[in-house]
């Protein structure tokens, strides 16, 4: 019963963010958002696009007062005990300070609100007036300028995930690269997180994780890249999704294999990563890797859609049925407040391991949820794990909800020995540019991890027919994956059927 009413009431709140966003858009000039919010909190900020969210940007004037609601602010998620007196600190300093710019040689201070809010006695009105210096930013708005749905951002927790999430829509571009330092401007960061793992760990990955999981309209990624050993730009890689079936109110069915988007997978010989799932119209739109390249799987039903799925992601599938207890976890990419999640967690899994393969411990080494006091034990030494060690397992788990309850005893690092001293066939050109076919024999595979953490392994091999030369090493990491089909199509007995016919 208590997990019921659990799962009603985030279903409700939900709902009621739905019905009350449901038609609110922020439109704003693109410059605005260069504007340093510094003095601001989040939640200043949520209620200042809210009312943003009340403009019609085709309007040559400002109306004398736009209306807000008590109602709208608590489902803005401010979770403040006393809202009232909150909603009125926000408002006067959003009324009292002003966002700087920079202009070229110059520095423009712009009012927002004006200092003559009223509260309607015996109701949740709240009317506000825009400061004048807001009018070329916000109506008669004809280009250079963006919009996106309250909807998307009200459960943002951080104002900088809330600055990037809005630089990320004022462009179209799927692909974004950007110096550090251009980032921390954008951020309002300047001078601060001087060591670049402390800006990745506390900044970048906070927002992206932040994004991710309470937007309904973007999911990124990012890699890095470095001038010398300085990491001097992040590249952030963003799939854009549809809004308007999260306005219809079916949001929980067309991302209900969302955990699987941007994950890696194979179909007709060529790596792919989801973008989207169709289940209206039993659809499946791949995105080639490093390409701009799409592919659409249709299914005859839902019923075959899923067989695809489990085709494509056999490790991370999770099956659509009551009976199966990863439902239940699936189910807790809903719950977007990470201590709500853990505690749904432990509760469904106390007693019980969780995985293998968790961050800071050996592959082999299962976790599981102590009986009695619900915090994480090793089952390989007998003993309940640290608060340090504990933290980073329930972060991970966090990002990685399918994961909760798999143990994988095959993983890849056991797998990959298979591959040691398999013959394969290299077609290269000789002097005389003839190409030929020269054979070779895995020496080795080693495991490395990408500059986003990701373990890969790179390919060592050896030239049989001139033992002398040096190990050839492959330039790029590769999944394990990747090398199996390397692998497979190189090897001996494929090479000599192929001679055969």
């Amino acid at each position: 019963m208590k997990k019921d009413n659990l799962m009603t009431k985030q279903q409700l709140i939900a709902e009621e963010q739905k019905r009350l966003f449901r038609n609110r858009k922020v439109v704003q000039l693109n410059k605005f958002i260069k504007g340093d919010v510094t003095p601001f909190t989040v939640n200043d900020l949520k209620i200042f696009k809210l009312i943003i969210s009340k403009v019609d940007s085709k309007d040559s004037l400002f109306q004398d007062f736009y209306e807000i609601t008590t109602d709208e602010i608590r489902h803005l998620n401010i979770n403040e005990k006393h809202l009232y007196s909150e909603t009125k600190k926000s408002l006067k300093r959003l009324a009292n300070i002003y966002i700087t710019f920079e202009e070229e040689d110059s520095f423009r201070e712009v009012g927002l609100i004006r200092n003559d809010f009223k509260f309607d006695k015996y109701s949740k009105k709240i009317l506000i007036n825009f400061n004048d210096d807001m009018s070329e930013y916000l109506i008669n708005l004809k280009k250079n300028f963006f919009m996106y749905d309250l909807i998307d951002i009200v459960n943002f927790k951080y104002k900088h995930t809330l600055k990037l999430y809005e630089y990320i829509k004022s462009n179209s571009l799927n692909v974004i690269k950007l110096k550090v330092d251009t980032i921390k401007d954008i951020l309002d960061l300047q001078n601060k997180y001087m060591r670049y793992t402390n800006f990745k760990k506390d900044v970048i990955e906070v927002i992206i994780d932040e994004i991710n999981t309470s937007s309904n309209t973007l999911y990124l990624k990012y890699s890095e890249e470095k001038v010398g050993p300085k990491v001097e730009y992040i590249i952030f890689h963003i799939t854009r999704i549809n809004s308007e079936v999260l306005l219809e109110g079916t949001i929980n069915e067309s991302r209900a294999y969302s955990y699987l988007y941007g994950k890696e997978c194979k179909y007709l010989g060529k790596y792919y990563e989801i973008e989207k799932v169709d289940l209206e119209n039993n659809v499946i739109v791949l995105k080639e890797q490093y390409s701009n390249n799409k592919t659409n799987i249709v299914s005859e039903s839902k019923e075959k859609l899923e067989e695809q799925l489990k085709k494509l992601f056999p490790k991370d599938f999770i099956e659509d049925s009551k009976d199966n207890e990863l439902d239940e976890i699936g189910r807790l990419s809903a719950i977007k407040d990470f201590r709500a999640f853990k505690t749904k967690v432990v509760e469904k899994f106390k007693g019980k391991n969780i995985g293998n393969n968790m961050p800071g411990f050996d592959e082999d080494v299962i976790i599981k949820i102590d009986e009695a006091s619900g915090y994480l034990f090793d089952t390989s030494v007998g003993k309940i794990i640290t608060k340090e060690e504990s933290l980073e397992i329930w972060r991970y788990l966090y990002k990685n909800k399918n994961k909760i309850g798999q143990i994988n005893v095959n993983t890849p690092v056991n797998q990959i020995e298979q591959f040691i001293n398999k013959i394969i066939y290299i077609t290269k050109n000789d002097s005389f540019g003839n190409k030929e076919s020269i054979k070779y024999i895995v020496t080795d595979i080693k495991e490395e991890t990408d500059n986003n953490g990701i373990t890969k392994y790179r390919l060592h091999i050896n030239n049989l027919e001139d033992p002398t030369q040096d190990v050839e090493k492959s330039k790029t990491l590769l999944t394990f994956e990747q090398i199996k089909l390397f692998i497979e199509e190189n090897s001996i007995e494929k090479n000599y059927s192929s001679h055969n016919e």
